[in-house]
């Protein structure tokens, strides 16, 4: 992110988190902070284009690399990634430059966290918007990833997190570390209905990191800056941080993190926005129909963009555009 300013910030837990913020802005009622949350497998770098087409907004930005990424730290220790405790984390953040209200903006795992963190913190919040993933409600009993996969089957036609059992395997970390190029292909090819070949078929993504066919990539894959950023970060860090949260999940430490959240204090009574993606076979619309149906997003807007996954990457303009409305009709 041209002209921002690097910053680095130890936590209550003796965390090192690193995160950019923007020369000027402000962070008050009127012109809230916006503060960026990237999701799996990227850093603060995937919000730059999306930034760069906000032009002149008052508003203070605050980008971090979330924790196992980048910059930031990148413990083992899966009960470390809990939601209660990064949100705690990316609260100490806001406090250290002064986000008297703020705007959270999520994508993928970074739509989690913001969610989580508004729900944690809801009096620090003015606007939440989540990019592809829906706001997940806190569950009422652990998470059964053989039973999930069982019921978006029945649901969807296809096993929606298929691709979590790779991702919470022994040997998931290495066998993507070894295949950094096929993972790349795994993320941005640009082949019809890849997402669900790749993400929601039992075993599609392992036989194809192991497999010796590539595929075409997605126009802005193809550009150099993405891909050599995504393999130095990954030759350096290697993927186990990255995949964390996802254990965090299967093994129900998020559930135990949600269970502090009061029952009575689900609802997201700020101005809400969903970035839907037509092209993205996991994080599909659907997932907000519970939220809505129990009245727990009653300032909800919806978009959708063409866009596969990564659409801060893909459509940064459109991003940007939705990003920027939203705050002019809230915030005028």
């Amino acid at each position: 992110m041209d002209g921002f300013q690097q910053r680095t910030l130890t936590t209550k837990r003796s965390l090192k988190y690193t995160y950019y913020v923007s020369p000027s802005g402000e962070s008050t009622k009127q012109h809230p902070a916006l503060f960026f949350i990237h999701g799996f497998p990227d850093s603060a770098r995937l919000w730059r284009d999306v930034i760069a087409k906000l032009g002149a907004l008052p508003n203070k930005i605050i980008v971090p690399d979330c924790l196992g990424y980048e910059g930031t730290d990148k413990p083992s220790d899966t009960k470390l990634y809990a939601y209660k405790e990064q949100a705690a984390d990316l609260v100490e953040i806001l406090a250290a430059e002064n986000a008297v209200s703020t705007v959270i903006i999520g994508h993928d795992w970074g739509s989690g966290i913001a969610q989580r963190v508004y729900l944690y913190y809801r009096e620090l919040f003015s606007g939440v918007i989540l990019l592809n993933v829906a706001y997940l409600i806190p569950a009422t009993e652990p998470f059964d990833l053989a039973a999930a996969n069982k019921l978006t089957e029945s649901i969807f036609g296809y096993p929606q997190f298929a691709y979590w059992e790779l991702f919470t395997a022994p040997d998931a970390a290495e066998l993507i570390n070894n295949n950094l190029d096929k993972m790349w292909q795994v993320l941005h090819g640009d082949v019809d209905d890849w997402m669900r070949k790749m993400f929601c078929t039992k075993d599609g993504m392992r036989k194809f990191l192991l497999g010796d066919k590539d595929v075409p990539l997605l126009p802005y894959a193809q550009e150099r800056r993405w891909r050599d950023e995504f393999m130095r970060q990954f030759k350096a860090d290697g993927f186990d941080s990255a995949l964390q949260m996802y254990r965090a999940s299967v093994s129900n430490v998020n559930y135990e993190s949600d269970l502090a959240i009061p029952k009575d204090q689900l609802a997201i009574n700020v101005p809400m926005l969903f970035i839907i993606c037509t092209r993205d076979a996991v994080c599909v619309r659907e997932l907000m129909t519970p939220a809505k149906e129990r009245g727990l997003v009653p300032h909800l807007k919806e978009v959708v963009v063409d866009s596969a996954h990564w659409s801060p990457m893909e459509k940064p303009d459109e991003i940007a555009a939705h990003i920027k409305d939203f705050i002019n009709e809230n915030f005028p």
